[in-house]
């Protein structure tokens, strides 16, 4: 691929376009590939993000291509930059705008299996329950003086009964004490664990999870759904918003001024 580019500027030299003209193209790409995929993260599926970013990868790899001609090969860093844009955009931007907007609600079916991975960050439910007397804890040094504690249990329907599968678990995220107080969690609305404040945790609970299932002889799904509960999902929905504008503007930010870099060693 690299060597299809040296030759292609070998074969046909570089015509100088204004640098405005490179910056431009560049915001272009950063903030026109976050605009696709924001429906595509609002009303797809983690899957077709990720298929999406495949299709459009080789059109996208050789409409650059044919503009290093004009503009070198610095306006492969812009398409580099869009291809982060996108996830950004589908992953947390939409998301938050959906919600806001009325166009998406975290309202979900959480006790049924699911049929693939999930963009979801947010579910909420009426009628649901955390079963206390299977909760597991996990233990873990968390420094010289102070033990982690990773509990989890069951987060299931009013109306399970002995012998259903449980597919959905709900964490505490009081790591820090020895018994968690599940009476004060909220058993109705859940945030994924992978997309929380705690989610570099996530293994540990994974593994508590695991150890649950062994315990109390739950088969394990395939793609077990770990939930930390939350009480004010517009509040996660508004920071996850802050957050992809912020990364979105870093984006832009970044290009900005690699240009101005790039443009002062040329000498443009």
């Amino acid at each position: 691929m690299f060597a299809l580019v040296k030759n292609w500027e070998n074969q046909k030299p570089k015509k100088p376009e204004p640098p405005w003209r490179l910056l431009g193209l560049g915001l272009l790409f950063v903030n026109g590939m976050a605009a696709l995929f924001l429906p595509i993260g609002l009303f797809g599926t983690l899957i077709s993000t990720i298929a999406c970013l495949g299709f459009l990868f080789l059109p996208m790899f050789f409409m650059t291509l044919r503009l290093t001609k004009f503009y070198g090969n610095s306006i492969f860093f812009a398409l580099f930059l869009g291809f982060i844009s996108a996830p950004v955009s589908a992953l947390y931007l939409s998301h938050a705008f959906g919600f806001f907007l009325g166009l998406k609600s975290p309202e979900q079916t959480i006790f049924q299996k699911d049929s693939g991975p999930s963009n979801s960050h947010i579910y909420r439910f009426t009628d649901s329950k955390f079963l206390y007397k299977y909760q597991v804890t996990k233990t873990t040094p968390g420094s010289i003086k102070k033990t982690l504690y990773f509990h989890v249990a069951p987060w299931v329907s009013s109306d399970w009964k002995e012998g259903d599968e449980v597919l959905t678990w709900a964490v505490c995220p009081q790591f820090s004490e020895k018994v968690c107080d599940w009476e004060k969690q909220n058993a109705r609305v859940g945030q994924s664990l992978s997309h929380s404040n705690i989610a570099g945790l996530n293994s540990y609970y994974a593994e508590a999870v695991l150890d649950a299932c062994k315990k109390f002889g739950f088969d394990l799904p395939k793609n077990p759904r770990i939930l930390l509960p939350i009480s004010n999902p517009e509040e996660v929905l508004f920071n996850m918003g802050v957050l992809g504008l912020a990364g979105l503007l870093a984006l832009n930010y970044i290009w900005i001024i690699g240009i101005l870099v790039w443009n002062k060693r040329r000498g443009v």
